[in-house]
C-alpha cells in the first residue's frame, strides 16, 4: 500500500504538468475565443474592415479591395489581463496600442480627433501637416518624421520602435521594409466608395488605440448631419450636371461612376456626367472625349493644380480649349485648394462638410448664408 502511495505522489506532478500543457494548448490562438459564437460586426458603411469582440479580444479583419476571397490582414487586439498568453503570436497586439507611427495625414487626423496624439511617435511628410498640435509635438521632439516622399526611414523607424505602423498601401506598396520587425497595418479608407464608409474608419483607429465610445459618438454625429442634408436636397427637382478633373500629361482622369466623388455629387443633388460608368476608380480619357460629353455641363469640379489668383485665366494659359466648356463660360468652376484648406488631412472625416459645400454650389438657396470650407464656386 505504501508503495502505491509513493507511486501516486511520484506520478502526480507529471499528471499536473500534462494537464497544464493541455490547458495552454486550448489558449494558443485568440481565434479560439471566436469559434462557435455568432458574432456580428458593428461596422455599417465601410466595406473594407470589420471588428468583432468577445472576452477581452478584438478581432479586426481588413478586407482586400483587390480580392473578394482573401483578407488583406487579420489582427487580434488583446486586453492586458490576458495578453501574455498570446504575445509571441503573429498579428496579436496589446489593446490599446500606446506607441504608433502613422504614414498618412488622414490616419493622423483620426487619432487627433480621438485625443490620442500622445500615442504617436512617428509621422510622414511633416512639412505638409497643418495641424497646430502636431507641429508643437514635432518641435518638442515628441513626434519624429519617419517617412518622406513615399520612402520609409527604416533604421530610424526601428530605433523608434513603435508597436505598429499604420500605412496606406498606395504609398508604400502592400508591404513595408520593416514588416516582420514591426506590425504593419494597412489603412484602406481611401478605397471606400461611400463618404460615410470613409468616415467610419475612425472606428478602425479606435479598435487598435482605444476611445471606441468616442469614435462611435463622432461618427454618429457625422452620420446624422449627412443624412439630414440628403433629406434637404431631396426636396429639390432641379439637378444640374457636373463633370470633374483636368487634362494632365496627355490624359483627363474622371471619377468612375461607382466612385466616392460620384456619391457626393448625387447626394448634393447633381447629375454627374459619367454616373452610369461601372468603374470605382478614375478613368483616363482623351481631351476630345471629355469635351464632347461634358461641353454643356453646368458645373466643373477641380481639386488643386491651380495657383492663387484668377482661376479662369490660369486655365486658359494651360489650355485654350478649356474655354469651350459651358461651365467655364458661365464661371461655374467648383474649386478646392488642398494646401489652403487641409483637404487631404481633414476632409475624410468631414463628409458632411463636403456635402454642404457641394449643395451650396449646386443649390445655394437650400443653405442661405453658408460659407464653404473646402469647395466653392469661383467667380474669377
Amino acid at each position: 500500500m505504501n508503495k502505491l502511495k509513493q507511486l501516486t505522489w511520484l506520478l502526480l506532478p507529471i499528471v499536473l504538468l500534462l494537464y497544464s500543457c493541455s490547458g495552454k494548448k486550448q489558449t494558443t490562438s485568440p481565434e479560439q475565443y471566436f469559434k462557435g459564437k455568432s458574432l456580428v460586426s458593428t461596422i455599417r458603411y465601410a466595406t473594407l474592415f470589420d471588428v468583432y469582440k468577445t472576452d477581452g479580444i478584438r478581432k479586426v479583419v481588413i478586407h482586400s479591395p483587390f480580392s473578394d476571397t482573401i483578407a488583406a490582414a487579420v489582427f487580434y487586439l488583446v486586453d492586458s489581463s490576458i495578453f501574455k498568453r498570446f504575445q509571441s503570436l503573429k498579428n496579436v497586439l496589446p489593446f490599446p496600442l500606446t506607441k504608433v507611427a502613422v504614414l498618412s495625414s488622414t490616419q493622423l487626423n483620426a487619432i487627433y480627433k480621438l485625443k490620442l496624439l500622445k500615442s504617436v511617435a512617428g509621422i510622414a511628410d511633416a512639412k505638409y501637416i497643418q495641424n497646430r498640435k502636431v507641429k508643437e509635438l514635432m518641435a518638442s521632439g515628441v513626434i519624429e518624421e519617419v517617412s518622406a516622399r513615399g520612402q520609409l526611414f527604416t533604421e530610424k523607424t526601428i530605433m523608434l520602435n513603435p508597436q505598429a505602423i499604420f500605412f496606406s498601401p498606395y504609398q508604400q506598396g502592400q508591404a513595408l521594409p520593416v514588416k516582420g520587425t514591426i506590425a504593419t497595418i494597412p489603412f484602406f479608407d481611401f478605397m471606400e466608395e461611400s463618404p460615410l464608409g470613409r468616415a467610419e474608419w475612425i472606428k478602425f483607429t479606435a479598435a487598435f488605440m482605444g476611445q471606441e465610445t468616442k469614435a462611435d459618438s463622432i461618427f454618429a454625429a457625422i452620420e446624422t448631419e449627412y443624412q439630414q442634408l440628403e433629406k434637404t436636397v431631396a426636396s429639390t427637382h432641379k439637378k444640374p450636371t457636373v463633370f470633374s478633373g483636368k487634362y494632365f500629361n496627355g490624359q483627363w482622369f474622371v471619377p468612375g461612376g461607382k466612385s466616392y466623388m460620384t456619391r457626393l455629387f448625387a447626394a448634393a443633388g447633381a447629375n454627374y456626367i459619367w454616373k452610369n460608368d461601372s468603374s470605382r476608380s478614375s478613368i483616363p480619357l482623351d481631351f476630345e472625349i471629355v469635351l464632347q460629353k461634358a461641353q454643356n455641363a453646368d458645373y466643373w469640379r477641380i481639386l488643386g493644380g491651380l495657383k492663387d489668383g484668377n482661376v479662369y485665366n490660369e486655365l486658359l494659359n494651360q489650355n485654350r480649349l478649356y474655354s469651350h466648356f459651358k461651365a467655364f463660360k458661365n464661371h461655374h468652376i467648383i474649386y478646392c485648394d488642398p494646401a489652403a484648406t487641409a483637404y487631404f488631412e481633414k476632409s475624410t472625416l468631414e463628409p458632411q462638410v463636403l456635402l454642404k459645400d457641394f449643395i451650396f454650389a449646386f443649390h445655394p438657396e437650400l443653405l442661405p448664408g453658408y460659407r464653404p470650407v473646402y469647395y466653392s464656386v469661383k467667380s474669377k
